[in-house]
């Protein structure tokens, strides 16, 4: 009878070993990066006007950049892209399709559609000369703040909206650092930055919570590149090192064909695609690589490329 016991003891103890183990951590994301371009942040006067989409729009690209599935384009560098595809456009079949950018799956597009400033807890102790606007932060008690931000994500070959979905984010005032801040429109007075206030407190978390809900959708998107120049046998493609394109990749080439556009709204419904080609990355760069032909026609500038 003890030795039944003292297998059943020694059973239970190996079991409860066995569940105190650590989860397997899972791997690094390690295969290729798809690049997003971000459009600049979109916020009404209501819930703090260029303070806040400034300030959003930083985060946002901070956030994704941070992100191992994404390469970002920022805002800035949308006009240039979009202007030299008007220029490419001009010779048939050598750029890039007016209205996509290159190299990018998808542009976001975020609008600001919500600040609380006290959407729950205490007030906030308020002094001085304009304490109808202006609250004093190292006072700060338990109030709670909200912000709620729309997300676009937007087919840059079509320019069809691929989804649209809401995320809110909340913060307390009382974690913000010691200074002033205007509780109607998150603008700092004495030069405190967006981030440390609670409506930048609360777009973060708004952000962090849209960012893993962009991963989630862009595992629909496909890989893509493009072919940005040939040269003889040598074909260069706008994805190095920074997008996680290895030597021995196989990429199929594909060539934009009919705009299918809606006859009454104009609006783009799609692009007919047809695959023309095979090439192989040989030499990889940090921000293009080097392919040949395997098979089919040599691509052209603006063709796309993808994995499959």
């Amino acid at each position: 009878m003890q030795a039944v016991k003292s297998m059943l003891l020694g059973l239970a103890g190996a079991l409860v070993l066995a569940g105190a183990a650590p989860a397997a951590t899972p791997a690094p994301y390690d295969g290729p990066r798809k690049t997003v371009a971000v459009d600049t942040v979109q916020a009404a006067e209501s819930v703090g006007g260029t303070v806040t989409a400034d300030g959003m729009t930083a985060l946002l690209i901070d956030a994704l950049g941070r992100d191992p599935h994404f390469v970002v384009v920022e805002r800035p560098g949308l006009g240039s892209i979009q202007a030299e595809q008007q220029l490419g456009g001009v010779q048939a079949g050598t750029g890039a399709a007016a209205g996509s950018l290159i190299g990018a799956s998808v542009i976001v597009r975020a609008t600001v559609t919500k600040f609380e400033p006290a959407a729950s807890g205490g007030g906030i102790s308020i002094g001085g000369p304009m304490s109808s606007l202006i609250a004093g932060r190292a006072g700060a008690k338990t109030q709670r703040s909200l912000m709620e931000i729309t997300l676009r994500l937007v087919d840059t070959t079509t320019g069809q909206v691929i989804s649209t979905y809401r995320a809110q984010g909340f913060a307390s005032a009382s974690s913000a650092d010691a200074g002033v801040v205007n509780t109607f429109t998150g603008a700092t007075a004495g030069g405190g930055m967006f981030r440390a206030t609670p409506i930048g407190q609360a777009g973060q978390d708004a952000i962090d919570k849209a960012v893993a809900m962009i991963a989630t959708e862009m595992r629909a998107v496909p890989w893509s590149a493009q072919v940005v120049q040939v040269t003889g046998d040598r074909i260069y493609v706008n994805a190095g090192a920074d997008r996680n394109m290895r030597a021995g990749t196989v990429l199929y080439v594909y060539r934009r064909g009919e705009v299918l556009t809606d006859p009454s709204t104009g609006v783009v419904l799609d692009v007919e695609m047809a695959r023309v080609g095979v090439v192989r990355v040989e030499g990889v760069r940090e921000r293009l690589s080097t392919a040949v032909l395997v098979s089919g026609e040599p691509p052209l500038r603006g063709d796309l490329l993808k994995l499959d």
